[in-house]
């Protein structure tokens, strides 16, 4: 499909400029395929062996898996949900 190389493209061009006088926010979070999703904080850890290749780390947080949940878990949960929101309406 070569019409994705212009319209999508896969790479960031440049990252924003941080400014340490305004609040901390998130400057970037690209997600290319599925359970890739990663989180990068700064180290700042004396004596660390991550401070020495310049204070990054990154992190796979711990996302549960969708398809391997039950429907079952699903059907009830929202059941109980639908029941709770009546009782508040009423």
């Amino acid at each position: 499909m070569s019409h994705r190389k212009f319209e999508h493209l896969r790479h960031m061009r440049a990252f924003p400029k941080d400014d340490p006088t305004k609040p901390c926010r998130l400057t970037a979070f690209l997600g290319y395929k599925a359970r890739m999703t990663h989180i990068v904080r700064e180290v700042e850890k004396p004596g660390s062996t991550i401070v020495a290749r310049g204070g990054v780390e990154t992190l796979r947080p711990a996302l549960q898996r969708l398809y391997m949940t039950e429907a079952s878990a699903y059907r009830d949960a929202l059941k109980s949900f639908i029941e709770g929101y009546q009782e508040g309406i009423q």
